[in-house]
């Protein structure tokens, strides 16, 4: 048997019904909103599930790595905040690069730094290059634009692109993926916790 809640109270309705209408309406554009994605990919000359990362990246935030026998692709996400202080308004603007076919070249210099994936229980400490040149198949990039609400995607003429600091350190991170390695440093527990 189904249980259902009820109240006869109106005002318990009357939100009961509000909350059908807002599902209803999120629903409309999650349907619209994928299918936009899937006009978009169809844009391109590539295998649709090469947009895997960049789809990713767009919903749930944070770079990605997608391998199977024919592609292999990243999205990379590189923020910027623009502020204007005299109105005291301002966005972080996102670049998000999908990498295809990814390839590095003429790292540059030793970062160390923790970092966390997956199924690692804690952070562990990895030397990554500061500055990096990446050289791809393809290379599109999304410039999301929170203020607005656009995300304008374009195929960048490019197939070589220099990133520094955090990007390259997550580049780097994320062709470790493709190329399946597994982070072999030492782990946080190695660090002296000093009061000072």
């Amino acid at each position: 048997m189904t249980s259902l809640l009820h109240s006869e109270d109106p005002e318990f309705e009357s939100q009961r019904a509000h909350l059908r209408i807002m599902n209803i309406q999120e629903l409309k554009e999650i349907i619209h909103f994928t299918n936009a994605e899937k006009q978009l990919i169809s844009g391109f000359d590539l295998p649709p599930d090469t947009f895997i990362p960049l789809l990713l990246s767009l919903r749930t935030g944070g770079d990605w790595s997608y391998s199977s026998q024919n592609i292999k692709s990243i999205a990379i996400m590189h923020k910027t905040t623009v502020y204007d202080d005299k109105r005291k308004l301002g966005y972080s603007l996102e670049q998000i690069y999908l990498l295809v076919n990814p390839v590095l070249r003429d790292e540059e210099g030793i970062i160390y730094r923790l970092e966390k994936c997956g199924e690692e229980e804690v952070r562990m400490l990895v030397k990554r290059p500061y500055k990096l040149k990446v050289v791809c198949k393809h290379i599109i990039k999304a410039t999301v634009h929170p203020l607005k609400k656009e995300i304008k995607v374009e195929q960048l003429k490019e197939k070589q692109l220099v990133f520094d600091g955090s990007t390259a350190y997550n580049i780097a991170h994320e062709i470790e993926h493709l190329m399946q390695k597994s982070i072999k440093d030492e782990s946080l527990w190695c660090f002296r916790l000093m009061k000072v």
